[in-house]
């Protein structure tokens, strides 16, 4: 397929030829590259980005996939803090339920809010259920970010006796258990989070 054809939405069969490195960027789980050229690793609908000049196939079994990539909303539980970032195991891929998923991800600091973090702790805490976008690929690690009303904490307890914990503020949350009173970077529908998750 030379560039003159080449259109965003045409079909192509695995192993078709899409073009050449210096022409667009190749997307790792759909492409592959040989002597400078672009191959279809699998049959379906070309992607074009002009802006970034970036081509990828995707297929109708997009929303089935069990691969995670750039731009997909992850929830997940936090598994530890440490001075900069927080570790999250995935649970769901674009509301697609993964039991056991060797899927890991970190959030920087500098992608958890908008406004000025200045403890990790105050934003998240050991246990906390998180909604997170996927931003870039580290090998087997993703990093993730909050950014945004969408994003953060969906569900957290109380670390002091256990129980959940409801919103009472922007970024604030209180146990009617014991009183404690906590900080989180919280999203805009905290405690009444609705999933549509399928399997």
């Amino acid at each position: 397929m030379s560039k003159k054809s080449l259109k965003d939405g045409d079909i192509v069969i695995t192993g078709e030829k899409l073009g050449v490195v210096e022409e667009f960027l190749p997307d790792k789980q759909s492409t592959f590259t040989k002597d400078g050229k672009i191959f279809a690793i699998k049959t379906g609908m070309i992607n074009i980005n002009n802006k970034e000049r970036k081509i990828e196939i995707s297929t109708h079994q997009e929303k089935d996939r069990k691969v995670v990539k750039i731009g997909d909303i992850v929830i997940g539980s936090i598994l530890f803090l440490r001075q900069y970032s927080v570790g999250i195991n995935f649970c769901t891929i674009n509301k697609k339920i993964h039991f056991n998923s060797s899927y890991f991800g970190n959030i920087h600091v500098s992608q958890i809010s908008d406004r000025y973090v200045e403890r990790i702790s105050d934003a998240f805490q050991i246990t906390d259920i998180v909604r997170a976008r996927v931003v870039e690929q580290n090998y087997t690690e993703y990093k993730l970010s909050t950014t945004g009303k969408d994003l953060g904490v969906i569900y957290a307890d109380c670390v002091i006796c256990g129980d959940p914990l409801k919103k009472i503020g922007y970024n604030k949350l209180k146990c009617d258990r014991c009183g404690n009173v906590e900080s989180r970077k919280l999203t805009s529908d905290y405690g009444n989070v609705t999933n549509n998750l399928r399997f």
